[in-house]
């Protein structure tokens, strides 16, 4: 923190605090803006996810889980800047550590939703994530110089790069699936919309997803219902079409 912001926090905090940005507005507008924030980050996901197996983003949809997780990630690192801000400590060593520390953290999370199995290539994901540690320096860098619409711009950038590479990795990566097997050829759950399962035929011998989609009610009786069996059978890749 360079010797002008260290002075104005120590002189007059409240003064200081009041210069930035997001502490000016008032507590509805704020709660407001990570809501959206929240919501725009699981839809990004959302459509990567689908977008992998070939569906339009007009199927999108967001869960409550994870616009509470997305709102609760936003927090943490608003509260990381606040606290980078505001305490020299922090201040002193965050401006190294908080560029691997953020990445780092999302790509924790993300391993433990995929159980730590990335079939990926190493190389790709190296240098995406020193990519990411580049930008949320960068990003660190116009906060304590107080550059809001330069930094505003990188931390879009960072969401929304993030939010679709985490919907694209978890889709390719995904292992268990609900499987109908009662059929000539097996049939893979691969999403929900609404109150309709996606599925989509699989060959599980080549591991691959044919383009092709049945929509299945969730609420039919139990006569009317289909059997599924949880099946390890991934990571699915979707068979290209031919033009």
């Amino acid at each position: 923190m360079n010797k002008l912001l260290k002075d104005q926090l120590l002189t007059n905090p409240k003064t200081f605090l009041h210069s930035i940005p997001f502490m000016k507005v008032s507590e509805g507008i704020a709660i407001g803006a990570v809501t959206g924030l929240g919501y725009f980050s699981a839809y990004l996901s959302d459509v990567s996810y689908k977008a992998y197996f070939g569906l339009p983003a007009l199927y999108a949809g967001v869960g409550l889980n994870a616009i509470i997780l997305s709102i609760f990630a936003f927090v943490i690192v608003l509260l990381v800047l606040l606290a980078y801000l505001q305490y020299p400590i922090v201040a002193r060593y965050g401006k190294w550590v908080l560029p691997v520390f953020l990445p780092g953290s999302v790509a924790f999370m993300l391993g433990l939703r995929l159980g730590f199995e990335f079939h990926y290539s190493v190389e790709v994901l190296l240098f995406f994530f020193v990519l990411y540690v580049a930008f949320t320096y960068a990003l660190i860098r116009m906060v304590s110089k107080r550059k809001w619409f330069i930094a505003g711009l990188i931390f879009m950038v960072l969401v929304i790069s993030i939010s679709r590479a985490c919907g694209y990795l978890i889709a390719l990566n995904q292992r268990e699936y609900l499987v109908y097997m009662e059929e000539q050829k097996p049939y893979a759950v691969v999403d929900v919309n609404g109150e309709a399962m996606i599925m989509m035929p699989v060959d599980l011998k080549k591991k691959t997803l044919l383009p092709e989609y049945r929509f299945v009610d969730q609420k039919a009786e139990l006569e009317n219902s289909i059997p599924l069996k949880k099946m390890n059978i991934g990571p699915l890749r979707v068979q290209e079409t031919r033009r």
